[in-house]
């Protein structure tokens, strides 16, 4: 018996043909090879990417208004995604029951690659990313809350964990956010680990600089901001910026805006902390 795969009747017009295994010529739509597989387009979602599902039991759905486009480097510093094989595809997944959920009205110009096992994928409503994301292990969990925006950002999963982004997040270019070193470090005489993964979890609101690092265990509070080129590896609290490598705190009680108020009073000069000061500092 013929493998069978199914595709909803919004897409099945635009199903693309069986693809080569090592070159994959761009054509846009939806191509499954495998058992089981369901690929859901709502009747006013828009496809002008690719997606490419191979294996069994797994399940990309895409919501009402969800608009997935192909992903394109941009400007200075442009990464590319981790792919086992060539492929222009937006959404590619290899492997057994997988899910991809993308929620109302999200637009997506990124290349999502899924290579394992059991691994989910939650996209809010109305989130606007650019960039791409790499599930390269099983079980992985990546959540990104609704109304979340990202520029040119990369998301690495390369163990079972969990990666969790808040709603109404600002990832600004360039950012980069692994749950682990993706690759091993053993202690020579043990032959033990040292370098284990750690879930990440980044809170509701919160901006992330340019060129930030999000590194495996970072905890970033509610409402707190990331100065460009920081890298977290700790506990952010709540409503703070934080900077530098390894980044510290570097003002406290703290409030920001995606849009500029220009009746907001100004302060030129972040006021000194009173008391004592030791050796300068």
């Amino acid at each position: 018996m013929e493998p069978r795969s199914i595709v909803s009747a919004a897409m099945a017009s635009r199903r693309s043909p069986a693809f080569d295994p090592d070159v994959v010529p761009f054509e846009a739509g939806v191509s499954t090879r495998g058992e089981g597989n369901v690929v859901d387009l709502a009747p006013d979602a828009t496809l002008t990417g690719r997606i490419e599902v191979v294996g069994t039991g797994n399940r990309v759905q895409l919501a009402s208004g969800v608009l997935v486009e192909r992903y394109a480097p941009a400007g200075f510093g442009a990464t590319v995604p981790d792919i086992g094989r060539r492929s222009d595809a937006s959404i590619q997944i290899e492997g057994d029951d997988n899910v991809v959920e993308i929620a109302e009205g999200a637009r997506l110009g990124m290349t999502i690659v899924v290579r394992g096992n059991g691994n989910r994928i939650s996209i809010g409503r109305d989130c606007w990313l650019h960039g791409f994301s790499n599930l390269i292990t099983d079980r992985a969990t990546l959540i990104v809350g609704a109304t979340t925006t990202m520029v040119q950002g990369s998301l690495q999963l390369h163990e079972p964990l969990t990666l969790r982004i808040g709603e109404d997040c600002m990832i600004s270019s360039q950012v980069y956010v692994s749950v682990s070193d993706i690759h091993p470090i053993h202690d020579r005489t043990t032959g033990a680990r040292i370098n284990a993964g750690r879930a990440v979890e980044i809170g509701d609101h919160v901006w992330l600089g340019l060129r930030t690092m999000v590194m495996k265990g970072a905890r970033i509070g509610t409402g707190s901001v990331t100065a460009a080129g920081s890298i977290v590896s700790g506990e952010v609290p709540p409503h703070c910026i934080v900077g530098g490598a390894p980044a510290r705190v570097m003002r406290r009680d703290i409030r920001w805006s995606r849009d500029l108020d220009p009746d907001a009073p100004v302060v030129e000069e972040a006021p000194r902390p009173r008391g004592w000061r030791l050796f300068g500092r």
